[in-house]
């Protein structure tokens, strides 16, 4: 069946009396993606049922909808509706980290303190929880809390939410197995998520992330995966991210597979990348002597701009010991096991 790309000619009011799932569903039978993600956005902000109201959120997050996701959170911090409320406090936390209001560890703290009995709300501060353990690298404690999420996802009965919580599942699990040089498992969740995933918008990610996966197997499948990154971004006008694209990671990639030619960037430590694939080792080392935030990432760069073993122990140990990350721990071990003019 072919989708109507057109905007349907139709009052989202009219539909009210339809649980949000339902509005869905009728939506994707006949138009495409953008027309389902506008008008679905509409019906979150504009219901009035108390459960859709809260189930919205959870969309509009998924979705990418963060202003919206603002606007709903507040309406649902207004209501009468001891849940709602609840719910409120939930979703207020995952846009406190979105919008940095507030230091990772804090805003886990609050949620790990939070008393959910509820699965449909308890699934969504799983994920963030587990998230947010991903942003500080504690990848250790995952292996548990992803099954007990599975567990807690069998007892949602809203279709909806099941599917964008299992999608959700999905995105760790990628995550997960790549951190942990499970190159090809996590490859396995990357393409279900570009083949199942209902808000195009948020592929971008998953595109991005497989491309680096591709950074020690070749040049073509990495930089094929970032220009479709670049792509959806410049599509849905997602600007901090076409940065990010534009000025880390196609250097980076470049950089790492040697290839040069007309690459610019305005990050410092990609410049110095770039020099170090030149050979500039003088111009790396000025760069990198501006940087206030030592990283493994940067350690890397300094112990390949002063051929300096040390440097690059210091890296690969904290890649292992502090990020649990065994896949880019392999860039300065592929330096140390390779050359031997360290000093």
């Amino acid at each position: 069946m072919i989708r109507d790309n057109s905007f349907p000619k139709l009052n989202v009011k009219d539909y009210q009396h339809l649980r949000l799932h339902e509005f869905v569903n009728l939506l994707e039978s006949n138009y495409d993606e953008k027309v389902v993600l506008e008008l679905t956005k509409y019906f979150c902000l504009t219901t009035t049922n108390l459960e859709d109201m809260r189930y919205g959120m959870v969309f509009l997050h998924h979705c990418g909808f963060y202003s919206e996701l603002d606007i709903l959170v507040n309406k649902n911090k207004a209501s009468k509706a001891e849940t709602n409320q609840k719910w409120a406090v939930v979703f207020e936390l995952i846009l406190d980290r979105f919008f940095r209001r507030a230091p990772n560890y804090t805003i886990l703290t609050e949620l790990l303190q939070l008393k959910v009995e509820e699965p449909e709300l308890k699934a969504m501060v799983y994920i963030k929880i587990i998230s947010l353990y991903f942003d500080i690298f504690l990848y250790g404690k995952l292996g548990e809390l992803l099954e007990d999420l599975r567990l807690i996802i069998m007892h949602v009965n809203n279709p909806l939410l099941v599917s964008l919580y299992n999608s959700f599942i999905d995105q760790l699990l990628f995550v997960f197995y790549w951190k942990r040089n499970e190159v090809v498992l996590a490859r396995k969740y990357g393409f279900k998520l570009l083949n199942q995933m209902d808000a195009r918008r948020t592929t971008s990610h998953i595109h991005i992330n497989l491309s680096l996966t591709y950074i020690f197997d070749d040049f073509e499948s990495s930089l094929h995966h970032l220009i479709e990154a670049r792509e959806i971004a410049r599509h849905y006008q997602q600007h901090q991210l076409l940065h990010m694209i534009e000025n880390q990671n196609y250097p980076f990639i470049c950089a790492h597979f040697n290839r040069l030619d007309q690459v610019e960037t305005d990050d410092i430590s990609e410049q110095a990348h770039l020099h170090l694939a030149r050979n500039n080792f003088k111009q790396a080392q000025q760069l990198l002597s501006q940087l206030t935030e030592v990283t493994p990432f940067t350690k890397y760069y300094l112990g390949r701009a002063y051929q300096d073993r040390k440097y690059l122990l210091s890296s690969y140990n904290d890649f292992i010991e502090k990020r649990s990350d065994y896949f880019f721990a392999r860039l300065p071990l592929m330096v140390l096991n390779n050359n031997s003019q360290l000093i």
